[in-house]
């Protein structure tokens, strides 16, 4: 086997599993992580199903944002400002501007959801969530990816 196929296999085993450290779980598989992350915290705060299609509405829309913000580095535009002898930097500009226009204008609906999301938890759920919110920004700082 050669050393890309091994490494895209460790990779690949290792991105499912959610151990390492090569990037974040929303990658090709972000359908999936959704289900299970979802899953996960639907579990562990015994959520409603008033309360579960909240955190999925709240999740779908910061999957429309990653998508957005993925589809800057892979669109034509992109390919366009390298086609010239000279980087446009005013071209980029405006593209990254008009980009982040986006998100910020999507950034209340994801407040919003989330608000509602974490709103209808009692309080033994927002206990939960914290422990497990800390839990996570632990791991990231100490570089898991669990």
């Amino acid at each position: 086997m050669n050393f890309f196929r091994r490494w895209h296999a460790h990779h690949e085993f290792h991105h499912h599993f959610g151990h390492g450290h090569h990037g974040h779980h929303f990658g090709r598989h972000a359908d999936g992580f959704a289900h299970l992350l979802m899953a996960r915290v639907g579990a562990k705060l015994d959520l409603d199903s008033e309360q579960q299609r909240r955190f999925a509405s709240w999740i779908e829309m910061i999957q429309n944002q990653r998508d957005a913000m993925k589809g800057m580095a892979r669109g034509p535009e992109l390919v366009g400002l390298i086609a010239g002898e000279q980087f446009p930097r005013e071209s980029a500009q405006q593209l990254l501007d008009a980009k982040l226009d986006a998100v910020r204008a999507a950034g209340p609906g994801l407040i919003g959801a989330f608000a509602e999301f974490f709103d209808s938890l009692d309080n033994e759920q927002r206990q939960v969530l914290r422990f497990m919110m800390r839990r996570f920004s632990h791991s990231r700082r100490h570089g898991d990816v669990a």
